[in-house]
């Protein structure tokens, strides 16, 4: 190589070239802009071809001149094209055989697809919901004419009704307030709609409770792992993960909401 730096200088880009080159760049990518920026154009098939010749031309100026290509051995230069080829080819592959091949779904799938209507809010899907009947009112006598029941004397609210209550909550998320449904991440069999298979199977929680943490009641650990679920995460049980269910999830349920739901699960045995 010369060490005349006249020689030196007349193998590189002028600056002239070079800030021409760059206006030449900002004005082809305007252009590129222009055909992908409308909402109607985006996807459609006519704005491959200018957008691929586009990328070209704006690759070929930036290594010719920028990387000085244009300038150096012309092996180089069929090494970069034969790259630009090779990539064009594969994208072409992929177009058409995207293009041509269309995937159908299997039979499986077909016979066995539903309706989702996502509900955002809660998560899951609004046709999974299911709405526990309203808890029945137990019937009593009318007391008799000129007596009035002492408190002692009143009849206790029914069982059913909490834990009707509580099963309401876990399908719908919804009670005095409101919560993540929990359907959506936990099983339980024979509730209809209770088919989440993100966390743990709480089928028999009401038996297994007792046993999750030594010296708690199945009671008191359920109601924590409600209101406090990284509180304590019970070893060797499926799914039960670190981190998986946030307070927040469960945060907007209030006490009377915990209490039915802890009465529903403790009947899952």
């Amino acid at each position: 190589m010369s060490s005349d730096p006249g020689v030196h200088e007349s193998r590189h880009p002028t600056l002239k070239q070079y800030v021409g080159i760059a206006i030449f760049l900002f004005v082809v990518t305007i252009v590129e802009f222009v055909i992908i920026l409308p909402m109607e154009f985006r996807g459609a098939g006519w704005t491959i071809a200018p957008l691929a010749i586009l990328s070209a031309i704006k690759f070929a100026a930036v290594i010719f001149f920028y990387m000085h290509l244009k300038f150096d051995n012309r092996l180089l230069t069929w090494v970069f094209l034969g790259g630009l080829a090779l990539g064009f080819a594969v994208v072409l592959a992929l177009v058409g055989l995207f293009t041509a091949w269309t995937p159908s779904a299997r039979s499986f799938a077909d016979d066995h697809a539903k309706p989702c209507t996502l509900d955002h809010e809660l998560g899951g899907c609004l046709e999974d919901r299911v709405t526990a009947p309203p808890p029945v009112e137990p019937v009593t006598d009318p007391p008799e004419t000129g007596s009035e029941p002492t408190p002692a004397e009143a009849p206790a609210a029914p069982a059913g009704g909490l834990v009707a209550t509580g099963q309401q909550i876990f399908l719908t998320g919804q009670g005095e307030g409101a919560a993540t449904a929990c359907f959506t991440c936990h099983t339980i069999d024979g509730v209809p709609g209770a088919t989440g298979l993100l966390g743990p199977d709480l089928t028999h929680i009401g038996t297994e409770a007792a046993t999750r943490q030594p010296g708690v009641s199945a009671e008191d650990y359920l109601r924590q792992s409600i209101t406090d679920p990284e509180g304590f995460v019970a070893e060797g049980v499926e799914r039960a993960v670190p981190g998986l269910m946030l307070p927040a999830l469960t945060a907007g349920l209030t006490d009377g909401d915990v209490d039915a739901l802890v009465a529903f699960l403790l009947e899952q045995k």
